[in-house]
């Protein structure tokens, strides 16, 4: 059990103690004696809950801690550590970089999050730098050297509803029949029904292809990081199958003729039969093609091609758990959160057919009533 005192001092202060966990006394001292016994009393519950913090331990700087912080992060990509590191960099440690862990409160991280609103830095900006601060918090949480994160329940701004931009089939067709080559007319079909991000296609290889059962197999993904392309796993870290209609697998097939009969050869291969670089694909294939496909079309960006496979999945009667197979999200929610709007008026359809198929009909003793005269049966004859 803990043991706590408080004495006056000569000045005519309060000090109060208590023997920590780790067999020092600590103690701080107080003009009143009922803040002195308010303070010992707290530190002796937190003790005996094991949930005592050693004052002395949160002392060391935020941008010591978030360094190392950092580098325990083993299991992240190395796109998301740039995006870590970036936001350390620009918005957290010029604020929090020299403050103790221990002296961060709520009220420094409220007024943070207000000036890069001020800032008119968007809100998802302001998101993602106030979750890697409580990332930082909570791990010193579990290392003992704070008690509670300050960053959380802080009041953020609102996230802008996305806007996603679908093609119709028409319009598919008619961005691939722009493209200068048969590679790329290939490619805007299994972009708008495979569903891809980009860095899958630029990392899928021709024995990914299975022809026969129409599908592709996604097992990389290409990120393109401070000017060199990094080759790992999908976005959720996992491989999934991604289906094709027929016509689209056919165009792949006949694209097979044309590419390097190489199990490893990369299925849309740069020129000199490296991988695609986005910004000078942008710049000599997609930009021009989407131009001359129509001034609908002058904005679509590859991307929007996978929202578009999603919404041609739904009107083709799709569930939101066929697509997010497709898509490969990580769960059904995210593609309901994403596409929300797609799944809108399935409710009054639903009850349209719950109304079509309803089983309540005439009863047969009220049509014979009005033929003959049934005999009424007693309830619990005696």
């Amino acid at each position: 059990m803990a043991r706590g005192a408080i004495d006056r001092r000569t000045n005519g202060r309060y000090r109060a103690r208590y023997e920590g966990p780790d067999g020092r006394w600590h103690s701080r001292t107080f003009d009143r004696k009922t803040d002195a016994e308010k303070w010992v009393t707290d530190q002796l519950a937190k003790t005996n809950r094991g949930q005592w913090i050693d004052p002395h331990a949160g002392q060391v700087s935020f941008a010591d801690y978030a360094t190392g912080w950092l580098t325990t992060k083993a299991r992240i990509k190395p796109k998301t550590r740039l995006g870590y590191q970036s936001l350390l960099n620009s918005r957290i440690l010029p604020v929090f970089g020299r403050s103790r862990l221990a002296t961060i409160d709520r009220t420094m991280v409220g007024s943070w999050v207000r000036s890069m609103t001020q800032e008119d830095l968007s809100s998802s900006r302001i998101r993602q730098a106030h979750q890697c601060l409580a990332a930082i918090l909570e791990q010193a949480i579990d290392d003992g050297l704070i008690g509670r994160n300050p960053a959380r329940r802080v009041e953020l701004p609102r996230l802008d509803e996305p806007t996603h931009r679908y093609l119709t089939a028409e319009q598919v067709a008619r961005l691939a029949e722009a493209m200068p080559t048969g590679q790329h007319h290939t490619m805007v079909y299994v972009l708008a029904y495979g569903g891809l991000r980009w860095g899958e296609l630029v990392a899928l290889r021709r024995d990914r292809v299975n022809i026969l059962g129409r599908t592709l197999q996604i097992t990389q993904s290409a990120t393109e990081l401070a000017g060199r392309l990094e080759f790992g796993t999908p976005k959720t870290h996992q491989s999934r199958t991604v289906h094709l209609p027929a016509f689209v697998s056919d165009l792949v097939r006949k694209h097979l003729g044309d590419i390097e009969d190489h199990p490893e050869a990369f299925l849309f291969p740069a020129p000199h039969r490296g991988p695609l670089r986005y910004a000078n694909m942008r710049k000599t294939v997609w930009d021009p093609a989407r131009q001359r496909a129509g001034h609908d079309l002058a904005e679509i960006t590859p991307h929007d091609l996978r929202h578009t496979c999603a919404s041609l999945m739904r009107a083709a009667g799709a569930d939101a758990k066929a697509i997010q197979q497709q898509l490969g999200h990580r769960n059904p929610s995210v593609t309901l959160n994403t596409y929300t709007h797609l799944f809108e008026g399935d409710l009054a359809e639903v009850m349209d057919r719950l109304d079509t198929h309803s089983a309540i009909k005439p009863r047969p003793e009220r049509v014979l009533g009005d033929i003959i005269d049934l005999p009424r049966i007693r309830k619990n004859p005696r």
